[in-house]
This record gives C-alpha cells, structure tokens and sequence, in this order.
C-alpha cells in the first residue's frame, strides 16, 4: 500500500495507552516511546509473528504493559488446543477457539451454531481445562443418553489433567446414586454432568456450591422451567436476592416502554426509572464478585417468556434462535392429474426416502394416518408421527422408516420438534398448508386470530384497514412477551374453556368477538373472496373459510434446509395443490416474508436436485462421525462485522434469525450464524475521531496548524491529522474532542463519555474472532471511518478487511462478506484532504467573522459560501419580481395570468369586454420516456417539491430506510440499475399487472457501469405493501417505519418502477392564444394512446383546447411574486449542476445555512437569505472573495476526485491549500513553532 503513515491517533497505544501514528498500528507496534522498532524491521514478518516479537521485546526492556492482554490470551489458547490435539489429534476449528477465548476472558455467552460445529465438544474440553486449574464445573444434558456420551467423552480428558469426574442420572443402581449424591454433596468432584431435571429435582445436592464454568448444553431444556434460570444463575454466585432484583428490573423495563409509548405521566416515567437505576448500582456490585461463566448452547433455541431476560441483567447475554427464512429450498409446486393421494406417492417414488408429508391441518391425524397407510400399501415404508405415535420418529431417525407422515400445524412435532439435517431430503404437502376457520369461530388459536385478522385487513375500506393494523400490532407485541403457560392458558380461553382474566386474554377476546362481526358482513366475504386467496367452502350444512398458512409452511419446509458447518443443506418442497386460489396466497405471501421463488415441478430437473441434497447429507453425517474433520479446519470461520450504525447493525443481525446479543457497556453486539460464519455485528455508533475542537496549545510546541502535524522533509512540508476520540458531555450533550484523558466539558464542566470506550470494546470482540470486517457506508467518508477502524483495531485483530454493499439486504450482506477487500487508501486520502480543508478554512476564516460581526456561532465554508450567493442573488431577483397580476377566465375554461406590462389596455374593467383568440398551431402523437431513477439530488428536489421535505429531513429519512434494508445507498450521484433492480422491477410489474405487466417492462441501465447504483427499492413491495407487511410483522425493521418514512419510500419506488416501463405515447398539443395585446403559447397532454409508465407515474390529460374566441367570464386582480425563491430542493440541484458539494454534504451545507441563521427556511422549503446572511456574505466575497468563489470550489472538488483516482497526489494538494490559507491567516506558523518530525 505504500507508505501507510497518515494520521496520529491520541491514546490509542496499545501498550501505553499514548499517541501513536497510524502505520505502526496497522503492524501491530506499540508507539516509538515504548518500543523504539522501525516498520521496515518487521515489515516482512507475519501478524502473529509481530506480536510475538512485540511481547518479547517489551518483556525484555522491562516496558509490558497493556500488550501483554493481546498475547497472553493467545498462549493459554494454544494451551488448550494442545490437549485437544494429544487427546483427540485434531484442532480446535475456528468457532471454537473463539469461545475459548471468550471463556478465558470471562465472558458468558450462547453458544448459537449450527449442527456439527463441535459446541459438546467444547464444553467437554473447557469443563476439563477449567477444572485442572482449581475450578469446579458443571455440564447440563438435556436427556440421560447424552448425559452417558458425555461422561465417556470427558474421560480421556480426565485422564491426561488429573480430574475428578461425575455423572449423576436415573439409570444408575440405589446404591451408585447415593453414592454420587454423597460425593456431589461433599464437593468430591471436579466435573459434574447432569440433566436438567436434576436441577430441578436434586437442587439441593448443589445448592450451596459455586461453579467457575458451567455449560448448558440445551438452553430449551433449561428455560422450560423458569426456576431452573434461577438454579443455573445462583450456581454462579448470585444470591436469590439478586435473581430477584434482576427480575423485578426486567418488569419495570417493559413497564417504562409502555409508559414511553403511552403515557404523559413525566412523574411516573421517571419514578420507574429512577426505580430501575437504584436496583442496577445494587445488582452491579455483585455482578462484580461473581467469577462464575455459563455458556448456553442452542441450534435452533427458541426462548420464550420474561425469564431468559434474566440473562441479559445479570450476565449481559440474550439467547437467540434461527431463522425460518434462512432456507435453501427448492419450493415446487404441481397441481395432479388425478387423485391428490397417486401425486403424492408418485413425488415419493422420485424423491425416496427421507421424506415427510405434512397433511392440512383440517383433515386431521386420522387423514395423515389413512395415507401413511396408502403409503405402505403401495410399497412405501411410510408411517404417521403425532404426539401419540412418537415412536415413528425414532425409528425415522434411525432409517427404520423412509417417510413420515403428520399434520402441518405451527407447532406440531414434524413442524417445530425436529432437526435432523443428514436424514431429512424433503417434503410434500398433500394440500395447500391452511387455517380453516368456521364462520362462528369455534375452534381457533391465537396464531389463527392474528392470520385470520391479516387477511380480513386487505377486505376493508382504508379507515378501519388502520383500525385492524393497530390491533394487529398491538397483540403481536403481547404474544412476544407472554410465556409458554400463558399462550396455553389463552387458547383454553379462547376454545371456551375457562373466562377470561388476565390482560392478554381479554384483549385476545375482544379481538375475536371482531374478526367474527368482520366474517358476518357481505362487503368484507364478497372481498376475501375476489382477492383469489381465499377459499369459501360448505360441510355439513356449515360454512367455513380458509386462508393460507404462510408460517407453517415456512417452519414445515425448513425441516428439509438445515445450518451446518458448510452453510446450508439444500432441501426441496413440493406443495400438491388441493385449491388453487390457496396455492396463489401462499406463493404470493411466502414471497414477501423469505423471498421464496417457486417452480412448477416439470420445470424441474430433479436428478440434479437430488444430487444436491445427497450431497449435503453425506457431507453433514461425515462430519458428525468426525471423518473430515481435518478437512473442514478453515470452515466456520468467526467474524467481527463493524458499521457505523445500530439500525444497520440489528437490521443485518436479524437476517439470519434472532440473534444472539451481547451487551457490553450500553454497546450491543449481536451474534449470529450462517453456517460457514459465525458472525458479531456490532456498531461504532458513527464517527469515532476527528481533529481536536481544543486550543492549540494542548498539542504542545509541535510544528502544527489547527490539529494537523506537519513535518518538514528534504525541503518539502508534509501533513498529517492529529486524531482524538469524539467526546460528549453527560450533563449538557455538547459534543467535542479533547486528546486530554481527563477533559471535562468546555461549556458545562460535566463529565465526558468518550468514544474510546467503543473502541476498546470492539479492540476486545476483535481478540476473539479470525476476522474483521468493516462496513461503513460505500463512500469516501465511509472509507475513511474504516481506515480509522482497521488502524486502531489491527494490533487486536488477526485479519482486517473492508467489506462493500450498497444496500442492506442478505444478498447483498452475503455477497460482501465472500468478496472482501483492502481499504481504498486513495478514497481515504481524499476524505483526509476534504477534512483538513474543511477545518484550516473554518477555523481560519469564522474567528474573522466573529471578530467582525461579534458573534461566536457564525461560521465559514467553502462551499456554502457560494450558495449562500445564490440564495441572495434570487431573494433580490424575487423581491424586484412584485408585480400586479390579473388572473383571467375564458369561456372554454381557461386560465391564465397577465402582468399589467403585458397588456394593452389602460384600465383592468376594459379586459371584461376584451376576447381570447385561441389558435391550434400542432397536433401530434410523441412517445414521453419514463425519467431516470432517483440520484441524492434529484430525490431531494423531488421530496422537497411533492412532499414539502427539507433536505436534512429527506437525507435522515432516506438514511433509516437505507439502514432498515428497504432502499438502496442513498448518497449517490449514479443512475445505474443493476440487474438485480431489473429484476425487482420486472416481478413487481408482474405481481401487479399481471400479464399486462411483461408487456410494460422495458428493463434500462441508465447510468455508466460502476460501483455505485440509483436509489431504488430491495424488494418488489409498494409503499403500501410494506406499511401492510411491518403491520404483520411479515418484515423487521429496526426502527419505526412511519408515514414520512413510507411517503418517502413510495416516491422512490414509484420514480424506479417507472424508471423500467415502456414510454408512454401521448398526444400533445400546441396552441397560441392572443389576449389584449399579450401572446401566451400553451403545450398541453391531451390524450394518453399508450399509459406504459405512466401506469405508475400518472399523467393526467387536459381538455383540447379548440380554436375560436373565448369571452371573458372571471377576472382576479392581486399583486405577487413573479420568480420564485429558491426551495432547498433547488439549491441541491444548483449544487450538482455547477459541480460543488458531494451527494454526503448536499443536505448538510443547506442545514448550515439555516442553524448559522444566514437563510431563513419558509412554509414548503423556500430559502430567503436574511439580513445576518447577506452581511457574511458581502464581507466574505469583499475580503477573501478568491477563497471563497464558485470557481476555486469546483476546482477543489475536481482535486479531489484526481485523488480519489489515484491521479493526484494528496500532500501536493494539501501544500497548495495550506498555502493559501496562510495568505488570509496573518500568521507566520514556521516561526511559530519548531520544524521537525511528527
């Protein structure tokens, strides 16, 4: 990369804590003043090497301080991984020597990883190394047999270190438990296996013991009773008090959302926090004293209830769980010839074994046994598997049965209770996965309620579609939270078993009395019905409905796609189409919630497919056997994702499931795996560093210039940023960097929270993992915030690399993370030189302001100096446009205004009698292309013209639709459309026309290829489909979608939709009119002969204006502003037009401008400069009008776009600026300070 030395970071050393230069960083070196070693010493050794060389060194000159955290973790590990290696002769793999480590730091955590990444084994070799140090551990089996395998595997183990081992269970003979239970009561042990009953029923035994390590091995089987978090947290250390503590602060919490949400009561909101705050100091101090790790393993953990939040208060860890949309599914569909029973046996004859048939849920456990029967008697060794014939799934799991055969139902045992990816091919659905309501709804769940309600939203008119929104919502929040009795207590409700009594239930109750008035009126059936999914039907006498079931389907499917160390198996599903208009629902919907795509089985080729799943299937049992372990060491790698945001951050997070979550001082780090990675996602909450806001003097007598360092080398200057962490104030928010440790608030005196926190807690996560990965916005200020990163997390890291997406989907994120990348150095040398422009010129110039104007908030810039010119220059174009105006209508319905100036008559009560002359001059058909999608600039202007947005606000609101997954990047000057927008477009077109809509796509790339993309959407959805989706719950966002967020989001879908349809064919035409001495002409759309985009983009035709004379019928006279005032939207457009300003300072600059009360923003955006405005602008233009002019700007932005290319050296750059700021400084910097080296 050449030479790496560009910036210098205050208290960043990692030895010392000092200031170091970014270069040293990046190779792993302290500072020269803890270890005086050039870069070319060890410029050809390896990271590790460099460290080890580092930790040598320092050892032997007696200076060791903080470096000895990066090494010494890593020497225990090898420890470890050494015994592993003479007990069993393979390595650790990657995920596991990460838990180690986190383990030797003591970090409490979930184990969350797929099958066959070894999280037994790692609980087995950890138990054995914690327990040869002195510690005592405890191992919890979810069942007796693995409670067996265990106790055999710790063995060898136990053996090499000296270790006493025990395993308590059921089976073992009277005399052989008493036994154990006298040893375990007596702490004669080292090692404790049990099953989680047994901490349940035997509690007593360890009661009074603490444990340094203990690992859970099956979180489910631990919080299906909420006592047994409890037992599991007091055998760490904490008292019952604590756990109380804990409890009581996870309730308040929930309360103090919903006071948020709902309440004004400022008095009880800050009662129930202060509450909060004092149970934490107390819970804190012992938090402290407890030594006590638990790791909770899960594949598939699905955590329910408060309980589990006990982990999150007192050991800082959430459980996470899968998700059902991570698949790797073929999803077929056929519809059969003949009986839907041959289809299915025919599909089973093709596939073989490993099958299970789900049959809907209304046809019953006696329907799933009478075609297992079928099954078997046409030579299929089938058998049907419910919750009184479990033995079947035994015997499938063994390969004593080839096909299963059950009931699609939510949480049926074949649908939610099985995980078995080596022997698992595929699934069949004999009928289309249903609800089947009666119209009395007798008979239905909680899940079935909120299904039933979804569809019933689209049937009725847009007031109450709100209406059953917010119900939607508002019980889906409810369920969330509720534990598993809780939801079997509902549904005893809601059969009409037992009243109604807690708050859940009664609100579930009301909810039913509704949908079932909703099913009872004519509008709403005569809807459902023509929304071709959803089928009425009559048994009996009896009149039922059925709606597709989305989520079983999703959880019945994913049986056949589960995570393993290579990723995911490939898994296939075939639906055998009972009723067509369900088939419809469920394609339609599934493609909303996992963007499933579906194929009809004779487009099928299935020799292929099948391949393809054996494929994955011999791989997962080989590696359950342990036969490629070897081969598989680089597999499952770990990865530490850093962006700059939290939304973008849990919107990542939660595309491959719910994730995993650990909370390190406020800063929440999610966990998540894709089978191949295991990854922790965190944020670094924005900017880290910037240029110190303190007097130059805190940065000594160094040659510098308002926190830039320059060196003066063989004859030539050289300058280098001198970075320090962002600091804020606790008390009055006020943010600023200080390189001072100790800094307090320049305004306030508070106390600072510095960012450097967020940096160790990332330099710690970075420890832990194989890799790096920084995603910062694909820009030069993202490039820049992940040079800082990638230099400051480096000594702590083993790898560290960029990683690129311009939208924030799992494709994308996917893609990314396969294609990696080294920082751009010349995209981070152009931000460098931006922002020390920026600074030099600012702190140059403003301080002239102020001394003039004697106000301390004013500000200068480089480029909002011009445009505030053009504000000026057209506020005095707007005040000299006053002029009387006279608004006239003609007979033919016309309308149109005449300045007096125009006119030919004296008095306005003469253009009474006058007439119009409208005279056709053309009249032709012309093709209107559809406009280009929406760029940073064009979409501001537009917001700003349709929707009355400011800039700031359209930038904020395009920001959290970008980070919430919805938009494309939104700071680009592109209209490129890649093939996947082409895509995007094409389906939605289809989805919404139907045939008609191939006939309307016309798929265009617009911009030059590149990098970068137009604004555009991720997914297929309309504005209106999305709001129905978050309603649902069908898609997550982060944040709060609002009805901003989405006016904003349908103009860019609206604008990109277009952007790939077909022209549309018009008939335009041109008249003149002649009107007291006046002459108007007039071009008007008068008829549409071809919609094409307009089908998306309305254009909406006038009247044909037919030649001859009008009258007069109406006159207005009134006086107004002839030319308009700039909007922000316009300025935006001047920006990119004239070439200053970049997409990421567009809004900013305009922002600027308002806070420094330079322009005043008025009702719709309109900009008028005021009196403090014009003055900056005179004296800036009057005294430092060459610094300051349009012309030197856009040749500054055109110097940094070279240095973007490569084509330009940045320091040559910097000399010339730094040149030329001293011509308006009045200082003499050389003399001012010593010359000599950073």
């Amino acid at each position: 990369m050449g030479k790496l030395f560009h910036t210098v970071y205050a208290n960043l050393c990692p030895n010392c804590g000092g200031e170091i230069k970014d270069e040293r960083l990046l190779y792993s070196l302290p500072c020269e003043v803890c270890l005086p070693i050039s870069m070319e010493e060890v410029a050809s050794k390896s990271s590790v090497k460099i460290k080890n060389t580092v930790y040598k060194l320092l050892k032997k000159i007696g200076n060791l301080k903080d470096y000895r955290e990066i090494v010494e973790v890593e020497e225990k590990l090898k420890e470890v991984d050494k015994i592993f290696n003479e007990v069993t002769g393979s390595h650790l793999w990657s995920i596991q020597r990460t838990w180690v480590k986190r383990v030797l730091l003591g970090k409490s955590f979930t184990a969350l990883a797929p099958t066959g990444v070894g999280k037994t084994v790692f609980g087995i070799i950890m138990s054995a190394y914690i327990a040869s140090k002195g510690g005592k551990c405890l191992i919890i089996e979810p069942t007796v047999p693995l409670v067996k395998q265990v106790y055999e595997r710790i063995q060898p183990f136990a053996e090499k270190l000296g270790i006493r081992v025990i395993a308590f269970y059921g089976a073992l003979s009277p005399s052989k438990k008493k036994e154990m239970a006298s040893r375990i009561q007596e702490g004669d042990f080292d090692v404790l296996i049990v099953t989680s009953k047994f901490v349940s029923s035997r509690f007593d035994l360890i009661k009074d013991k603490v444990f340094s390590f203990i690992f859970a091995d099956d979180v489910d089987s631990i919080i299906k009773s909420s006592k047994n978090v409890d037992r599991v947290l007091m055998l760490l250390g904490f008292s019952e008090e604590t756990v109380r503590s804990a409890m009581e602060v996870v309730r308040l919490k929930i309360r103090l959302a919903r006071l948020y949400a709902t309440s004004r009561n400022r008095e009880e909101i800050e009662d129930t926090a202060k509450k909060i705050a004092e149970l934490e100091q107390t819970i804190e101090r012992e938090r402290k004293q407890v030594k006590g790790v638990l790791v909770v393993s899960t594949a598939t953990g699905r955590p329910r209830g408060l309980r589990v939040k006990l982990f999150r208060e007192l050991l800082s860890f959430d459980i996470g769980s899968r998700s059902e949309t991570l698949r790797n599914i073929q999803d077929i569909y056929v519809i059969p010839e003949n009986s839907l029973e041959e289809k299915v046996l025919e599909i089973v004859r093709l596939f073989g074994k490993g099958g299970i048939i789900y049959v809907p849920v209304d046809k019953g456990i006696e329907y799933a046994e009478e075609l297992a029967n079928y099954l078997v008697e046409n030579g299929v060794n089938a058998a049907a598997a419910h919750a009184k014939a479990k033995g079947a799934l035994e015997k499938f799991a063994k390969g004593e049965v080839d096909v299963l055969v059950g009931v699609a139902t939510y949480y049926g045992i074949l649908v939610r209770g099985l995980d078995l990816p080596e022997v698992v091919r595929y699934a069949v659905f004999a009928g289309v996965p249903r609800f089947k309501f009666s119209s009395m709804l007798e008979e239905i769940s909680a899940i079935g309620v909120l299904r039933l309600l979804a569809y019933l939203r689209d049937a009725v008119e847009e007031e109450e579609k709100r209406k059953v929104e917010a119900l939607l919502a508002r019980l889906r929040r409810r369920l969330q939270t509720s534990s598993v009795a809780a939801i079997m207590q509902l549904q005893k409700v809601l059969s009409g078993e037992k009243p109604a009594e807690t708050y859940l239930e009664r609100e579930f109750v009301k909810a039913l009395e509704y949908t079932k008035s909703l099913l009872t009126r004519p509008d709403v059936v005569k809807r459902l019905k023509e929304s071709g999914e959803v089928v009425f039907i009559e048994e009996s006498g009896r009149r039922y409905v059925l709606i597709p079931d989305i989520m079983t389907y999703l959880q019945a499917s994913g049986r056949t796609s589960r995570l393993f160390v290579r990723g995911l198996t490939k898994g296939a599903s075939i639906v055998v189409v009972d009723y067509k208009p369900l088939l419809n629902g469920l394609i339609r919907r599934s493609k909303w919630v996992a963007e499933t795509t579906w194929t009809p089985l004779d487009e099928i080729d299935v020799k292929k497919l099948i391949e393809e799943i054996d494929r994955d299937r011999l791989q997962v049992r080989l590696i359950r056997e342990g036969k490629i372990r070897g081969e598989l060491k680089d597999l499952s790698k770990t990865a530490l994702v850093v962006v700059e945001s939290p939304t973008k951050a849990k919107t990542i997070a939660n595309f491959f499931g719910r994730p995993s979550a650990r909370v390190y001082k406020g800063l929440k780090v999610y966990e998540v795996s894709t089978g191949s990675w295991t990854l922790m996602i965190a944020s670094s909450m924005g900017h880290i560093f910037d240029l110190p806001t303190v007097p130059e003097s805190v940065l000594g007598d160094r040659f510098h210039f308002h926190g830039v360092l320059i060196e003066e080398k063989n004859g030539e200057r050289f300058f280098y940023p001198y970075y320090a962490t962002l600091k804020r104030c606790s008390k009055c928010g006020f943010q600023f960097v200080d390189p001072r440790k100790d800094a307090c608030c320049p305004h306030c005196g508070g106390e600072a929270l510095d960012k450097i926190a967020i940096v160790n807690i990332l330099r710690d996560i970075a420890r832990e993992v194989d890799l790096v990965l920084i995603g910062t916005d694909p820009d030069t200020e993202g490039e820049k915030i992940a040079w800082d990163l990638s230099a400051v997390l480096a000594p702590y890291a083993k790898v560290v690399k960029r990683i690129e997406f311009h939208e924030v989907t799992r494709r994308a994120i996917e893609e990314a993370i396969k294609n990696p990348r080294d920082l751009d150095i010349y995209l981070v040398r152009a931000q460098l030189v931006r922002r020390i422009e920026d600074r030099w010129i600012g702190y140059e110039l403003s301080p002239k302001l102020w001394e003039y104007f004697k106000l301390k908030w004013l500000s200068a810039g480089r480029v909002q100096t011009p445009v505030l010119g053009w504000i000026k220059e057209r506020t005095e174009e707007h005040n000299k446009s006053y002029r009387r105006v006279f608004a006239v209508t003609f007979s033919n319905g016309l309308r149109l205004e005449f300045t007096k100036d125009e006119l030919s008559v004296e008095e306005p009560e003469e253009l009474k009698h006058q007439k119009a002359k409208v005279e056709e001059v053309d009249l032709r058909e012309v093709e209107i292309p559809p406009p280009p999608p929406f760029t940073t600039d064009s979409l501001i202007t537009e917001a700003s013209r349709q929707l009355g947005f400011t800039a700031p606000l359209t930038m904020q609101l395009a920001q959290e639709l970008f980070e919430s997954g919805l938009i494309t990047y939104h700071r680009t000057d592109s209209t490129r459309v890649s093939a996947v927008g082409q895509a995007i477009a094409r389906e939605y077109l289809l989805e919404a026309f139907g045939e008609k809509g191939e006939e309307l796509y016309q798929p265009r790339t617009w911009g030059k290829a590149g990098a970068h993309e137009c604004i555009r959407p991720t997914r297929p959805l309309d504005a209106e489909r999305v709001r129905e989706l978050l309603a649902e719950e069908a898609i997550f966002t982060p944040i709060r979608i609002t009805r901003r967020h989405l006016a904003l989001y349908n103009l860019i879908f609206r604008r990109f939709i277009a952007s790939q349809m077909k022209p549309a064919r018009v008939v335009k035409q041109k008249a003149k009119v002649l009107f007291a001495g006046a002459e108007r002409e007039i071009e008007r759309v008068i008829d549409i002969k071809y919609s094409g985009f307009t089908e998306v983009l309305p254009l909406y035709p006038e009247e044909r204006l037919a030649s001859g004379e009008y009258s007069v019928v109406d006159l207005k006279a009134y006086s107004r502003y002839l030319v308009p005032l700039y909007t922000q939207g316009d300025v935006v457009r001047l920006m990119k037009e004239r070439g200053i300003g970049r997409p990421s300072t567009y809004a900013k600059i305009v922002q600027t401008l308002v806070e420094r009360k330079y322009v005043k923003s008025m009702r719709k955006g309109y900009l008028i400069i005021t009196k403090l405005g014009r003055e900056v602008y005179d004296y800036l233009t009057e005294n430092y009008g060459k610094l300051v002019s349009e012309e030197r700007t856009r040749k500054l932005e055109k110097l940094m776009d070279l240095i973007e290319r490569g084509e330009k050296d940045y320091q040559s750059v910097l000399r010339e600026l730094f040149d030329e700021i001293l011509t308006i400084s009045g200082r003499d910097i050389v003399k001012e300070h010593k010359v000599g080296e950073c």
